[in-house]
């Protein structure tokens, strides 16, 4: 598979397609010596500062996006070793044409933020599977808590394309603990936990008993919930995470009702659960 192919088949845009091809022809050299190998395969944070480093300046993150396109590429290898198929392949790298198309979307040009978080793709540790996304994880904490050991658990990652209705959510749950059981037979018991904004105890008291995002979190038993916590604003209020509460925009009915909620003095938070059953 080529590069351009495999922005073809995972949905990035003509526009960003564009740009980081432009990239990787105005960089080939520097690109043709990078041993991105070595970096796909170390800690996450190590191997993404080594490669940051490399490639120099990258004011719009678009070098950055060329060499972990290619990156996703060795990691195919990968799959095809372990008998993984490529539509799994091609679901879980769709997480780059998702946040390219989201940057293109704010800013009207192409960029690339989110080259810090995409590691765990790139190291077979995080996986699409249905509407869900799942990342194998060790000595993982709650509410930044030392775990007390080396303790194995999955985290269920919800993209913002995700199909949250009962069906979707049962179906991928099901796959995710066939595909574990086959591949990575380690992580087969582990536990499945989430971290969300979906997860705050508050949802399920503001939302209807119909709501998706409220069946979706009472899936969890909350341990841990921090309630001043602002990042909830990046999801339900996108583009308006700075603003008084009296100025949140009121478009969507979970819009209009976490407004209500913080107007009376209510907290929405961040939560992290672990799924029952």
């Amino acid at each position: 598979m080529t590069v351009k192919r495999f922005w073809e088949e995972i949905g990035v845009s003509a526009a960003v397609s564009a740009r980081a091809d432009e990239v990787l022809r105005e960089n080939e050299a520097l690109f043709s010596g990078l041993p991105l190998e070595c970096w796909r395969t170390a800690p996450y944070e190590e191997g993404y500062s080594a490669l940051r480093e490399a490639l120099g300046a990258d004011e719009d993150g678009m070098k950055l996006f060329a060499a972990q396109s290619q990156e996703a590429l060795l990691a195919l290898h990968e799959y095809e070793k372990r008998g993984i198929g490529r539509d799994i392949f091609l679901a879980t790298m769709a997480f780059m044409a998702r946040f390219s198309k989201e940057a293109f979307a704010r800013s009207g040009r192409a960029g690339w933020t989110w080259g810090w978080w995409f590691p765990r793709q790139l190291a077979l540790k995080e996986f699409r599977l249905g509407a869900l996304e799942y990342e194998m994880t060790e000595g993982a904490a709650f509410g930044g808590k030392p775990s007390g050991g080396d303790k194995r658990r999955t985290f269920l990652h919800i993209p913002a394309d995700a199909d949250l209705s009962d069906g979707a959510v049962d179906a991928s749950l099901a796959e995710a603990r066939a595909f574990f059981c086959k591949y990575f037979p380690a992580f087969a018991d582990a536990g499945y936990v989430c971290e969300s904004w979906m997860l705050s105890p508050a949802l399920r008291e503001i939302l209807p008993e119909t709501s998706r995002v409220r069946r979706f979190s009472e899936r969890f038993s909350v341990v841990f919930w921090e309630e001043d916590s602002p990042a909830f604003r990046d999801w339900i209020f996108p583009s308006a995470v700075t603003a008084p509460v009296e100025e949140l925009p009121e478009e969507t009915s979970l819009q209009r009702a976490v407004k209500r909620h913080l107007l009376a003095g209510g907290k929405i938070g961040w939560a992290e659960g672990v799924l029952n059953g």
